[in-house]
Parts: C-alpha cells; structure tokens; sequence
C-alpha cells in the first residue's frame, strides 16, 4: 500500500501481509488503534471481539512508511 491508500477488509492480519509501515486500523463500531508491521514479524491474528457478528468491513488506512536505517554497517577492527 502506498501513504495514505485506505482499503476495507474483513481479516486484517491476511490484508497486511506482505506489507511494511504503521496502520490505522478502525473497527466496525469506530474504535481506533495502530498496527505496525515489520518485515519478518507477522501478525498472529486480529479478530472482532465484539458481541454481535462483524457484517462490517474493517477500515485500515497506511499512515506511514517504515524507517529504514542509516545504511552504515558497524565494522570491526582487524586484530
């Protein structure tokens, strides 16, 4: 997904697979929370917890893309 893409979905853990960044996710009933995904840090499982059955489609929005590092390497010196 790119910045700021927003996609509905039933199964958020299966839509962000393969993806990288920090998510807003907001639940059927308007609740707000984050996700971050990681490459190499899969999400075990998000799932409706409330009382009735999800009829409603998730909204998840990307809201930043992940940090990369500096791109140095630490070196070691020769003994």
């Amino acid at each position: 997904m790119k910045l700021n893409d927003s996609i509905t979905t039933y199964d958020i853990a299966e839509a962000l697979q393969g993806e990288q960044g920090k998510f807003e996710g907001a639940s059927p009933t308007g609740e707000r929370y984050f996700v971050t995904r990681q490459p190499g840090h899969p999400i075990g499982s998000i799932e409706w917890a409330g009382g009735e059955q999800n009829l409603q489609p998730f909204l998840v929005r990307k809201v930043a893309q992940p940090v990369t590092g500096s791109g140095r390497t630490k070196r070691s010196a020769a003994a």
